[in-house]
Formats: structure tokens, sequence, C-alpha cells
């Protein structure tokens, strides 16, 4: 066994090394024919750090317990500023996230729709979500709804790590892990109110609004900030092909995706207080579903010399969510509050200045309560889990290679144990920079999954993967990065909704997985800066021995609701200093949706047409001081790209919307120091 391990290993290593060196190879002599060969040698001669070269270089501790710099932290990484999304006009947090290689968006049940990554469905467990360091991942199921759901405005930067992160975060973070940060509660010192409205013919789409106060302190530092809104999932009309019976419904008048989030913040010195209430609410025709969740956060950095740090955490999560219902009558089908109680010692000890570890110890209980009390949990009205965890990690800075090592050992008293061990070989020099990564990744089932396991006996296990990761970087000039990374994941105990066994439950299916190659191109002038972005994944699983509800007939190379490649460009031009233009452009190739029947009413997946989704959008900055002002159109070909199903699960895809007119503003004063 251990040695067909090995061997497979080996295999797929070769593999994504001989692609990725191609690819690197093509692109860069494609770029160095283009280029003055002084300005390639000289680099270090530039004596003011560019634009490009700040964000390059900012300490980031999202993928290390050292900071590092994005060329060097042991992870793939995007990071996407307040900058970018106020240029480019985002309306929601699926805006942001199509810009970035591998992410796009699928529809999960009753319109609630979430993320795929690397071709994969990552809704459940797979991709940890966190706002100022709350995750947003629920304790039922995992998942993380997304669509007019996120304060996007308010956003001072997003860190994103394209591969797994379950060494650090634990068993909700299998695929990727997405880190938002707020303006207030990073950077503001001052009062700021923003306001967004989209605008379909003749239908509003969308009315967004916040404000945010925050008060920066050498001592004391606090900040409070409150987001609400009001859209629509759709202004199209849609037809449950699924349903013989059913008819066209104008979801103009059927559906809502309403959000409301009341964030606030306190430091003191070493010690770090936060709450947060959000609330999601969201409708497909004949459903209703609610998601509600509550937060406490308290930490302590007690910092015993300039070496060694010590990190006592207490968390407390107290949620509704997926509370779902009939729209006409208001009565609920299912309602059940969750509840976490969290607690965790951290210790950062710098051995050196070359040599550093990271590590602590994490035990949580998860209990959950039906609050319609009928027995719904295993035949009872609450239910609990414990959970212990242990983790640690160790960062070598050598002349060679900065070397990363690290593991987490969790073990629950209802599922078992899972052990995931990480590697990775990183180095800047000069311009070119390299990662050689491999880490194993878990997902840990949440409380519905081991509810609705197979025959109710709550028998399931963690879903587990391997994740090869390889990446090669060249800066040409002080303003361009060209960087290209291959991947191959496997996962193994997929944790799948009603595939084999009867609808409605939870079981473990043997195998799923991708293997792809991703680009990232950035240039950066004085006055312009454009960002292209190629990304490509396909099925590694041979279709008989995957996820059942996964496959389409129509190919072995793609899971349903996913596209096998996608393109992006965003541009940004400032006209004036006060005048900026920002089109962004996307391409995704075809996708397979289950959206037909047979003649023995069995759904039939077909093809979805390739799509362009093209964008403008115009940005007049300190019109007076601190006011800003955008206005943009969002699909101008109107190609209204629908959200399929990512797996076969009864629902026709969600038609996209028409083209949409977006409005902004927002105002700023700062608090003088």
């Amino acid at each position: 066994m251990i040695v067909s391990e090995i061997n497979l290993i080996y295999s797929m290593l070769r593999r994504i090394s001989k692609t990725i060196l191609f690819f690197f190879l093509v692109l860069v002599t494609t770029v160095v024919k283009s280029q003055n060969l002084d300005s390639l040698l000289n680099i270090s001669a530039y004596s003011e750090e560019s634009e490009l070269q700040k964000n390059l270089n900012k300490g980031l501790t999202i993928s290390s317990s050292k900071a590092l710099s994005t060329r060097e932290t042991p992870g793939i990484i995007s990071i996407v500023t307040a900058e970018e999304i106020q240029n480019s006009g985002a309306r929601d947090l699926i805006d942001i996230l199509r810009l970035v290689p591998g992410f796009d968006v699928a529809q999960d049940l009753q319109f609630v729709m979430g993320l795929g990554l690397r071709g994969n469905w990552a809704n459940e467990g797979k991709v940890l979500v966190m706002l100022d360091g709350q995750p947003f991942n629920d304790l039922l199921y995992q998942i993380v709804a997304v669509g007019n759901r996120f304060p996007v405005d308010a956003i001072e930067q997003i860190e994103i790590i394209r591969g797994p992160g379950s060494a650090i975060y634990g068993g909700s973070a299998e695929y990727g892990v997405i880190n938002i940060k707020t303006k207030a509660a990073e950077s503001l010192n001052g009062v700021m109110a923003y306001g967004t409205g989209g605008f379909h013919a003749g239908v509003t789409g969308r009315t967004n609004g916040g404000v945010m106060i925050a008060k920066k302190g050498e001592i004391v530092s606090w900040d409070a900030a409150i987001f609400r809104g009001k859209g629509i999932v759709s202004d199209n009309d849609y037809f449950e092909v699924l349903s013989q019976d059913s008819i066209p419904q104008n979801l103009t008048k059927t559906t809502y995706a309403d959000p409301m989030n009341i964030n606030v913040g306190l430091k003191v010195k070493g010690f770090q207080f936060r709450t947060m209430y959000d609330e999601f609410k969201t409708r497909e025709p004949f459903t209703f579903v609610s998601f509600k969740h509550f937060y406490v956060d308290a930490k302590y950095a007690w910092k015993i010399n300039d070496k060694f740090t010590i990190t006592p955490q207490v968390r407390y999560f107290n949620q509704i969510p997926w509370a779902y219902g009939n729209p006409e009558t208001g009565e609920y089908d299912m309602k059940a509050r969750a509840e976490r109680y969290y607690g965790t010692i951290t210790a950062n000890y710098d051995l050196s200045r070359k040599i550093s570890f990271n590590f602590g110890v994490v035990y949580f209980k998860d209990k959950a309560t039906d609050l319609l009390d009928v027995g719904y949990f295993l035949g009872k009205n609450e239910i609990s889990f414990n959970n212990v965890a242990v983790f640690a990690q160790g960062l070598i800075k050598h002349r060679l290679a900065n070397a990363t090592i690290g593991f987490r050992y969790e073990r629950n008293n209802q599922y078992g144990s899972a052990f995931v061990p990480r590697v990775a070989l990183t180095k800047k020099i000069q311009n070119f920079h390299f990662k050689v990564l491999y880490s194993q990744a878990f997902r840990a089932p949440a409380i519905e999954n081991i509810n609705l396991a197979i025959g109710g006996t709550g028998d399931i296990k963690p879903e587990k993967s391997n994740v090869f990761e390889l990446e090669l970087g060249y800066q040409f000039t002080p303003e361009m990065l060209l960087a290209v990374n291959a991947f191959n994941i496997l996962t193994r105990k997929t944790i799948v909704y009603g595939s084999d066994a009867e609808e409605g439950t939870y079981e473990n299916y043997p195998k799923s997985g991708s293997t792809g190659i991703e680009l990232v191109y950035r240039i950066r002038k004085k006055i312009w800066y454009a960002n292209l972005t190629y990304s490509y994944s396909q099925v590694n699983v041979d279709s008989s021995r995957t996820v059942r509800t996964y496959v389409v007939a129509n190919t072995n190379k793609q899971y349903a609701g996913f596209p096998l490649s996608k393109i992006t460009l965003n541009v940004n031009l400032n006209v004036t200093q006060k005048f900026t233009i920002n089109p962004t452009v996307m391409y995704a190739d075809a996708r397979y949706a289950f959206n037909s029947l047979d003649v023995n009413d069995e759904p039939v997946s077909n093809r979805l047409d390739p799509y362009l989704l093209a964008n403008i959008f115009f940005n007049y900055k300190n019109l007076i001081p601190g006011f800003i002002a955008g206005i943009g159109a969002y699909d101008l070909l109107n190609q209204r790209p629908a959200i399929p199903q990512a797996y076969n699960g009864g629902y026709a895809p969600i038609p996209g919307r028409s083209r949409e007119y977006v409005v902004k503003i927002s105002y700023q004063l700062n608090f003088k120091k």
C-alpha cells in the first residue's frame, strides 16, 4: 500500500512538473522577445519601489507562521485590494472571485449559491471563508451562501489561498481559504458611508448600503460597522424543466437576496475583541431560506519576550443556518440552532532570525438543537460532539530555499480522527521565484453530515485530499510579473449528499478530484494596470469511480456546472488623477447541466454554451474631498450566463441576470491625528 502511494505521488509530481515547465518556458520566451534585455537584467537598479512591488512585498501570514511575501509564502496566493474592488465596481463577492483563477459559482439547493474551485464543487467544507477573522461556514453543513451577501465596498483586502489550508485552519479549508478584511477593522480612522444600486430594464436588482466608523490609537483602537441590503436572485423567468407540471416563474417577484451585517471590534494593546451578527435571507419560488449567525471572539497576545508569544483565544458561535419553509404561510420545515464553544492556545517562537515555530492546541464543542421540537437529530431534539486538535508548523529560511513543515491532528468523539501533514519549499532568487508544495487536507463531517448519514447511524468519516502544487514566477520589470502554477487534487472518501444511497442522506464516496494549470500575468504602470489570468482544470478520476451525481454523460473531463477553462482580464486606466475607466472581461467555455428529462422522466445533462462577460465601470474620485462616485454596466453583451446546480440534484439552472446598470457612491471623513 505504501509503495503504491509513493509511486502514485511520484507519477503525479512528474506530470505536473513537465506541464508547468513547458507552459512557463513558452510564456517566458514570448515575453522576453518583447522586452529590452537591459530592463530584464537590471531590475535591482530601480531605486523607487513600484506599486506592483509594494503589493508583492507585503508580508502575509495567511499560509505561514511568519510574515512572508506573496512570492515566498507557502501557498498559491491571490491578493485583491480595495483599490481593485472599487475600480472594477464589483457588485458582490461573486464578481470579485470570478476574476480569480480557478473560482466559479454554482447552485446548491433552494437557489442558494456557493463556490466551486479548480473544477470541483467546494461549497460544503472545502473553502473556508472568514470576515475579519470570523468563519462564515455554517455549523450544520459547513457551507457559505454567496450572492449579494458580503459588504464588498467595505473591504480593505482579500487574501486567498488557492489550495489546501487544513493544516492551519482545520476541517473547513480542504481546497482553499478566503480571508476578507474590512476597512473599519484594518485601515479606517474616521467615518465612511457607502451605497450601491443595481438596475435592470425596469427592475431594481439590488440596493445595498453601509456605515463604518473606526478610531485608531497607539493603545486603544475600536471600530463599528453596519451593512444592509435588498436584492433579487434574477430578473428573468425560471422554468423548472425537471418537473412536468411546472409553470414559468417570474424571479423578480418570487425571489430575494437580502443581507445584513453588524460588526464591532476593540483592541487594547495585546487584547482583541470582536462580535458580529450576520443575517442573509434568500428565496426561490417555492421556499424561503435564512441564515443567522452571531459571533463573539476574544484573544490576548501575551508577549513573553521578543521571541516568544502565547495567544489564548475563546470564541462562541450561535447560528440558525439554512432554516427554510413555505413563503406563503411562513411556516418552517426545518429550523435548528447550532452552537460552538471554542478555545485555543497558540504559541509562536522565533528560535533565530531564520528559524521559527508555531504550535497550539484546540478544543471545541458543537451542539445542535431542534427548534421545531420534532426529534430531528437522530430521533432527539439535541445532539452534541466534542473535538480536540493539535497543530504545529516550522519555517526554516535557507539560502537555497525556505522550508515549511507542519501538521494537524484532530479527533472527534463521533467520526474519529484525521491527520494531515504539509511540506513546502519556496524561494525568491532575484527576479525568479518558485514554490513546490505538498499537502494533505481534510473535510470534517459537520452536524448535518453526521445526522443524515446513511441509515441514520451517523456513520460517516472525514474526507481526505492529497494536493500537489508547483509554481514558477518571474518579474520581468518592476511593473511586470508572470506566474504559472499547476496542481493535482485527489480526494478520497468524498462526503456526498444523496449519491448512491437514498436521497436526503450523506455518504462517503470513493474518489473525486482534478488536475490543472493556472496563469497570472500582471502589469502595473503609473497611469494604468492590467491583470490577465487563465485557468484550466479537468477531472482526474475515472467516471466509473467518481461521485455519480457530479458526472455528466457528455464528457469525462468536467463535473457538472463548471467550465474546463476560464480567461479573465481586468484593466484600469487613470484618464486623469480623478477619473478612471475599468473594463473587465471573463470568458468561460462550455459547461454541462441537468436541465431536461428523458422519456423515463430521468434528468439528462446538456451542454451550456460558452459565455463572454464584458463589464465597464467609471469612477470619479474626490469630486469633493473624500467623495467617490461611480457608474457602470455589467454584462454589456447581455449574455445572461445561467447558474447550474453543481450536481444532479433536481434543480434546473438559475437564469442569469440581464444587463445591470450599477451606481456607487461613498464618502470618507478621516479623523485628525
